[in-house]
C-alpha cells in the first residue's frame, strides 16, 4: 500500500513521463482531494470525469455534421483543458464504468484523444476507484484498459490524516527528479538486460481474470516503467517499489527490482570513459547487455556525431569475450547513425555482420580509404 508522499511521488514521475495512474482505494480515503491538490499545488485546472454517469459519446466525442464532413464534437471538459494546456484529466469512479465507457477511455487514457481532439502534452491523465466489491454495481477493468496504467494502491496512514487534519491537508512534497539523457539510459538498459534473462515475462497476461483487471508486464507496461523510473531517485525504495508493481504487478516487479539491485551498472559515460570498468571475460552475459544497452541507448538520444562514434569503444571492448552480445548491441546502435558518422576504424570487426544485415554503417569505416 502507498502512503500519500509516495503516491503523490508516483504521480508526478509517471506525469512527467506521459504515464496514466489508477489510485485504488476504498471509499472515502481523499483520493480526489490528492488529485485536486496536485493540480491546485502546479496552478493547474483538475477536470474530473465521473464514470459512473457518463455515456460513451462523453468521452468518444458527440458526432455533428458540419461543412466540413462528420466530425466528433468533443466534451466542455476537454476543451477547456486544451485551452489551458495544462492540466489533470481526472477520471474518477473507473469501476463503475460499464464495457462501453471503459472501451471509450481507452484513447483518452494513452492515446491522449477525445473525440478528433487531442489532448495537449502538459494534461496529464489520472483516474480513480474504489476496488470493483466496493463501487456501487462494479466491473472488473477491461485488461487492454488495466495495461494502460501504473496501478497505485493508495493508503494514506493514520499519521498521514491527522498531520493533514492539523495542517489544513497541505499536499505531501513530490520526491520526483528531473531526469537526464544518462539515468533514461540506464533505465532502458536495465529493462533490456532483465528481459534477455527472463524473456518469458515481456507479456505475461494472467490467466486469472480477476488478475487481468490489475497492473500485469507486456510490452507496453515495461516500456512505461523504463519512462518513470528516471524521474525517480535510485534509493527511494518506496517510489521505486510502487512504480514497479503498479504496472508489472508485484510478482514481475518483485524479481526485476532484486535483478536491479545486484547488477549496479554504471553510467554510458563512465562506460564509454573506462571501458575496463566491465570485465567482460568474466562478467554476467545479462549485466553486459544492460550495459552495452545503455550505452547504445544513450548515444541515440544524444543524436550527435561524437556521442555515437564514441558508443563503439565499449562494444570493441566487449567483442572478444562477448561477441555475441556485443554485436547484437552494436546492430542497435548503426541503426541510430547519424548522417555522415562513420563507423571508427576501430569497430571494424563488427562492420561485415552490419552490412551483411544490411544496417547502415557509412560508405566506408572512419579511417579506411574512400
Amino acid at each position: 500500500m502507498t502512503d500519500s508522499a509516495t503516491a503523490v511521488t508516483v504521480m508526478d514521475a509517471c506525469g512527467r513521463a506521459g504515464v496514466p495512474v489508477l489510485l485504488l482505494s476504498g471509499p472515502g480515503m481523499g483520493k480526489s482531494s490528492l488529485v485536486r491538490a496536485l493540480a491546485a499545488s502546479r496552478g493547474e485546472r483538475c477536470e474530473t470525469v465521473l464514470g459512473s454517469i457518463r455515456e460513451p459519446a462523453d468521452l468518444g466525442g458527440l458526432p455533428l455534421i458540419t461543412d466540413e464532413g462528420a466530425v466528433l464534437h468533443p466534451p466542455a471538459w476537454a476543451r477547456r483543458l486544451v485551452a489551458a494546456q495544462a492540466g489533470i484529466a481526472f477520471l474518477d469512479e473507473l469501476t463503475t464504468c460499464p464495457p462501453a465507457v471503459q472501451a471509450a477511455m481507452l484513447a483518452v487514457s494513452l492515446d491522449r484523444t477525445v473525440g478528433d481532439l487531442a489532448l495537449p502534452d502538459g494534461v496529464q491523465i489520472v483516474a480513480g476507484a474504489n476496488p470493483p466489491e466496493c463501487a456501487a454495481g462494479g466491473y472488473e477493468l477491461d485488461p487492454p484498459l488495466a495495461n494502460r496504467f501504473c496501478h497505485v494502491a493508495f493508503a494514506p496512514s493514520s499519521e498521514d490524516w491527522l498531520t493533514g487534519m492539523a495542517s489544513g491537508w497541505t499536499l505531501p512534497t513530490s520526491r520526483a527528479v528531473a531526469a537526464d539523457a544518462g539515468s533514461k539510459a540506464v533505465r532502458r538498459g536495465e529493462v533490456i538486460g532483465f528481459l534477455r534473462v527472463r524473456p518469458d515475462l515481456l507479456d505475461a497476461m494472467p490467466t486469472d481474470p480477476a488478475q487481468r483487471g490489475g497492473a500485469w508486464p507486456s510490452r507496453r507496461t515495461w516500456t512505461m516503467l523504463a519512462d518513470c523510473l528516471p524521474f525517480v531517485r535510485g534509493d527511494d525504495a518506496d517510489a521505486v517499489n510502487a512504480l514497479a508493481c503498479g504496472l508489472l504487478g508485484e510478482g514481475a516487479a518483485t524479481e526485476f527490482l532484486a535483478w536491479r539491485e545486484a547488477m549496479d551498472l554504471p553510467t554510458p559515460v563512465e562506460l564509454i570513459a573506462e571501458p575496463s570498468l566491465i570485465d567482460y571475460a568474466t562478467e554476467r552475459p545479462d549485466r553486459v547487455w544492460a550495459a552495452l544497452s545503455a550505452v547504445a541507448t544513450w548515444a541515440a538520444s544524444e543524436g550527435t556525431k561524437k556521442a555515437w562514434t564514441d558508443a563503439w569503444g565499449p562494444l570493441v571492448a566487449a567483442a572478444e569475450h562477448a561477441g555475441d552480445v556485443a554485436g547484437a548491441v552494436a546492430r542497435s546502435l548503426a541503426v541510430s547513425r547519424p548522417a555522415s558518422a562513420s563507423v571508427p576504424a576501430a569497430a571494424r570487426v563488427f562492420r561485415p555482420m552490419l552490412v551483411a544485415a544490411g544496417l547502415p554503417t557509412a560508405p566506408e569505416t572512419e579511417g579506411e580509404a574512400a
